[in-house]
């Protein structure tokens, strides 16, 4: 990875609707060129797809939160699918630490909010912190990479 293929990610995370048109210009390259390396970045498995940001509280999902789960049987790989089947659950993650899964939700009210902690305590020992605010939302640091697209 160069300097363009960073600066194409970094406009692709901004706005994944972008056309070659668009991104040749912020990256002073021509759009054949963009498309040829967007492609190639596509074919390498850096680009794994595109997807819309999506405001929930807009979809009537106002109050997200984080779910620590610590899991009463530690690996419990049922445990790890019934929870995938949780429609609120809109993150996931199998973590080290004290917690075994970090999750993210977005529900509805506060009843639902309610319910969902007692339906993931069935687990193990949850904790639940609501979020107020955002002040990273979800980015690539893609400034430590060097030219040949390894860390210096």
């Amino acid at each position: 990875m160069d300097k363009y293929d960073r600066i194409l990610l970094a406009a692709l995370l901004d706005n994944g609707r972008a056309s070659f048109a668009q991104l040749a210009r912020k990256v002073n390259l021509s759009a054949p060129a963009v498309a040829e390396r967007v492609a190639k970045l596509e074919a390498s498995g850096v680009i794994t797809g595109y997807q819309a940001k999506v405001d929930m509280s807009k979809i009537g999902l106002p109050i997200q939160c984080v779910i620590e789960l610590r899991l009463t049987s530690h690996g419990n790989q049922q445990a790890y699918e019934e929870l995938t089947q949780i429609p609120q659950l809109t993150e996931c993650h199998r973590v080290t630490g004290d917690p075994c899964v970090i999750m993210q939700a977005a529900v509805g009210s506060m009843p639902e909010l309610e319910d969902l902690i007692n339906r993931v305590a069935q687990f193990g020992f949850s904790k639940t912190s609501i979020i107020l605010s955002s002040a990273v939302e979800r980015r690539v640091p893609l400034d430590h990479l060097n030219g040949n697209g390894k860390k210096p």
